[in-house]
């Protein structure tokens, strides 16, 4: 699979942006479907709108891959029934018209490559989570299992690849740049009692297993976390003490949350998760940022 011609779908986000840099320092051919009109047939970028049943066909022309990283931002809003229904919907719609247009038109799409997330396990658990352990019945858990359902049905057309992202750490952006902000006003405090467990992953080793996946020709489902987890605590002081400040108010108490986020969005916050990478790693794929202090230290300017 080297030197493919991707279509990238969900390209102009946090991962998408540094995703597609890398791609093409490994010189493969990148097309973008956007939703943006005033973008399209310009620099490789077509049209689509998913929720009309709207994508130019151009878009394919000698696709051998499909990355699809689309999907609204879980926190961004509160989780009214609306709100429920347009986080599925943008997760499922653009891999239901994808596989569609694939089949109406006789396209060869070797691989889809497909975003998932580690939602789709236990919020609260114990013990080590890999790709087998069972899910649970939450909106996320059942979301996440509607989406990699969505691009499952694409295993009678091409290869399919999908991965569970755990938190992605990067500056631009994102949980840590959520985590930074207060910190530098010296306004940071550790929510809940800060001893759940994140599994997390710097960006670029994100986009360098998603690579490697697609090089190496990988099937199925993979973790897509670092092989240590830590405790938001520890996240955060090392994450205040690298920016020079301190940590000075008290926890943020889980009922607290509740009432600025509602309860289920509040879970999300509270989540506490160990994730296993076990099984990327037996690809033989090699992490460049293993633990948190590797992976901080160079997001995070002195």
């Amino acid at each position: 699979m080297m030197n493919s011609k991707i279509l990238v779908c969900g390209g102009t986000g946090l991962v998408g942006t540094n995703l597609i840099k890398k791609l093409k320092q490994k010189n493969h051919q990148i097309v973008l479907l956007s939703t943006q009109k005033d973008k399209a047939n310009q620099n490789d970028i077509f049209y689509w709108n998913p929720s009309e049943n709207i994508i130019d066909t151009k878009a394919f022309e000698g696709v051998d891959v499909i990355i699809n990283l689309s999907g609204q931002g879980i926190f961004e809003q509160s989780f009214s029934e609306k709100r429920k229904k347009e986080l599925l919907s943008s997760r499922t719609e653009p891999l239901n018209l994808l596989r569609k247009t694939i089949i109406d038109n006789n396209f060869k799409i070797k691989t889809l490559i497909s975003a998932s997330a580690i939602g789709y396990y236990p919020n609260f658990c114990a013990t080590l989570l890999n790709e087998s352990s069972t899910k649970e019945n939450t909106f996320i858990s059942n979301l996440v299992q509607d989406w990699e359902k969505a691009a499952l049905d694409f295993k009678d057309i091409s290869n399919v690849l999908i991965f569970r992202i755990g938190i992605v750490l990067s500056e631009k952006g994102g949980f840590l740049k959520q985590l930074m902000t207060p910190i530098k006003l010296m306004l940071g405090a550790v929510p809940g009692s800060g001893k759940q467990m994140v599994s997390w992953i710097h960006i670029d080793d994100l986009c360098d297993i998603m690579i490697h996946g697609l090089e190496h020709q990988l099937n199925g489902i993979y973790n897509a976390v670092s092989p240590e987890p830590k405790t938001l605590n520890e996240i955060t002081k090392k994450t205040a003490q690298l920016m020079g400040r301190a940590i000075i108010l008290p926890n943020i108490p889980n009922f607290a949350l509740n009432i600025i986020f509602g309860k289920e969005r509040a879970q999300l916050i509270l989540s506490d998760q160990q994730v296993s990478s076990e099984k990327i790693e037996s690809t033989n794929f090699s992490f460049s940022f293993k633990n948190i202090n590797s992976a901080l230290k160079n997001l995070i300017a002195p």
